[in-house]
Formats: structure tokens, C-alpha cells, sequence
């Protein structure tokens, strides 16, 4: 007997698992099935209708979504797409994308009531693409790799975890404020360079950023030093200069707490970055603060620089002014 799940035919793959077409997914007795669907730079898909209802989660790229003659939308990462079951739709990769899927049976639905209030009121609505914020993107996202685990790991009550999985993205679905996800690239770019700001201390890489923003590198990078006035590494190196300029001016923390909380994965990396900065040392600007001088973190006695900052294995040139 063929298990429930994603169907063998049709489904083309790369060694390296992605595809290059869409899962073709039969919904097991339960009602409800996950899936991470990762593409290949040939992925295509074709107009298509299916019998239940879906989730797309954008957890890498971007995606044009279009429903029959209307406009595509786009939905970048961190964006989920309603899909209503017989509604003939195409999603089209802007960038090799990462999607996970949530498909529901009409019965699931149904069984409870709060849910299928949420769900025809999104059927009602314009139904663009829902904005998942980033303090919510890694529950939500967590939701998925929980379920993931479930189905490739079969455990007692399996089919009953699943099914209150799906009720928890739901739930949080329904709690969330009803944002829709940004579609033009100048505003895709400022989200992600506000959320750089909010967030410094993660390992932001260029690759990482572009996902968000759901664009290539190239146009990435062209379109953030339009909406900054600099490259990504010149802004993601300011910001947490800064931060890190303050923290040491209030004197509640040691340098290598200082360096570890702003992101700087090396240690005379950051010493040469603030020296050049700043004019000064991070010890010497410290003293300045104890002496009772209040240096500004956003004053630079260097002007124009050029350093070169160490990401990985490679090096990129900084340039930055704060003239």
C-alpha cells in the first residue's frame, strides 16, 4: 500500500535534494502534511489547482505568486502565501528559494471553528501575502522543523502531534497583525537594513541579507547602497561599531564582552576597525570616558577610511564617511 505523503511521479530531484518541480502531495487520513520543498535553479511550475487547502512559507528567496489572470505578488522571505483548495495558482522562484508547506484537508478546516473563521476571512480578503515579523519568523519556523521531525521519525500518537502542530500555525497565524509582506524592492531593502539595525549582533552575511530581501546579491547590494548611502559591510560595520562605541563609554562591560555582544567574531579585527574609526584604541576610549569626557559614539575623528574587514575566508574593502 503507497504511503501518504510526497508521490513519486513527477517529482524531479538533484543529488542534493532540491527540485526542480513542485512536490506533488497526497494528504495522509489526518488531514494535514509538511513539507520543505528546497529549489533548484531550474525549478519550474506550471498552473495548478489543489484539492486542499496550503500554507507557503517563504523560509529562503522569493517568490512571485499569482492566482489565475490576476497580477502576480511578490512574497520574499519571511512571507506565507494562502493558497484555497481548487484555486488555479503559479509560484514563480525571483531567486532560488526554500519554501515550507502546510496542506490542509477542507475537514480540518472545518473541525475547528476559531480556524475556519481565520480562514474565510482571508478568502474574503485581497489575499497578499502575510508578513512574518522577525521576533515571530523562529517559532513559526520552529513549528515546521517539529513536524518535519515527526514525519521522518514516526513516534506514538505521530498522526496526533501533527495535527496540533498545524493547529499551532493557526493559531499564531491568527494572533498575528494583519501586515501585508512588502513587494517592491526599495521597501524590501529597508526592512532588511532596519532589521540589520535591530539585530547586529547576528552573523549577517551578504547571502543572508539578499534572502531576506528575497533578491540576487547584485541587485541587493545596488539597491541597499541606494536606500543607506553605503555597501552592506560598510553599514552592517557602522552600526555595530556604534553600539559597541557606547557600550564601552557607559563602562558596564569589558571589551571581549563588548566585542562578543556587538557581533565581531575577531578580536584584532575589531581593534583595527575602532582605531580607525575613531582615532583612538578601545582602552584609550575608555579612559577618555572615566576622565569625564563623553566621546560620541557617532563622531569620527578618521573622516574617510579604508580598512579591510575580515568575514570568513575573504576580505572586503569598508569604506565609510560620517561627515
Amino acid at each position: 500500500m503507497k504511503r501518504p505523503g510526497i508521490r513519486d511521479q513527477g517529482l524531479e530531484t538533484q543529488g542534493s535534494g532540491k527540485v526542480s518541480r513542485p512536490l506533488a502531495v497526497t494528504l495522509p487520513a489526518s488531514g494535514v502534511y509538511f513539507a520543505e520543498s528546497v529549489h533548484a535553479q531550474d525549478f519550474r511550475m506550471t498552473p495548478r489547482a489543489d484539492a486542499f487547502h496550503k500554507l507557503v512559507y517563504v523560509l529562503r528567496g522569493g517568490v512571485r505568486y499569482r492566482e489565475g489572470t490576476r497580477a502576480g505578488v511578490m512574497a520574499a522571505a519571511g512571507a506565507l502565501v494562502v493558497v484555497p483548495a481548487r484555486v488555479r495558482h503559479v509560484l514563480e522562484d525571483e531567486v532560488p528559494s526554500t519554501l515550507l508547506l502546510l496542506c490542509v484537508s477542507e475537514a480540518f478546516v472545518r473541525a475547528e471553528p476559531e480556524i475556519g473563521e481565520w480562514w474565510r476571512g482571508w478568502e474574503n480578503a485581497s489575499r497578499r501575502p502575510i508578513a512574518i515579523g522577525g521576533a515571530a519568523r523562529a517559532p513559526f519556523e520552529a513549528l515546521w522543523r517539529r513536524a518535519l521531525l515527526e514525519r521522518s521519525h514516526p513516534r506514538p500518537a505521530g498522526m496526533a502531534a501533527t495535527r496540533a502542530l498545524a493547529l499551532q500555525v493557526f493559531v499564531q497565524l491568527a494572533r498575528l497583525p494583519r501586515v501585508a509582506a512588502v513587494e517592491d524592492a526599495a521597501s524590501r531593502v529597508a526592512t532588511v537594513a532596519r532589521e540589520i539595525d535591530e539585530t547586529f549582533f547576528e552573523r549577517w552575511t551578504l547571502d543572508v541579507a539578499a534572502e531576506r530581501a528575497g533578491m540576487s546579491r547584485r541587485h541587493f547590494s545596488a539597491h541597499f547602497r541606494v536606500a543607506t548611502g553605503r555597501t552592506f559591510w560598510e553599514h552592517v560595520t557602522e552600526v555595530r561599531l556604534k553600539h559597541a562605541a557606547e557600550m564601552l563609554r557607559r563602562g558596564e562591560h569589558s571589551v571581549t564582552g563588548v566585542i562578543f555582544a556587538c557581533g565581531f567574531g575577531d578580536v584584532s579585527q575589531f581593534y583595527r576597525l575602532f582605531r580607525v574609526r575613531y582615532g583612538v584604541t578601545p582602552g584609550q576610549w575608555v579612559s577618555r570616558a572615566e576622565s569625564g569626557e563623553r566621546p560620541d559614539p557617532a563622531s569620527s575623528e578618521a573622516g574617510y577610511v579604508d580598512v579591510q574587514s575580515s568575514v570568513g575566508s575573504s576580505a572586503r574593502a569598508v569604506r565609510w564617511s560620517t561627515r
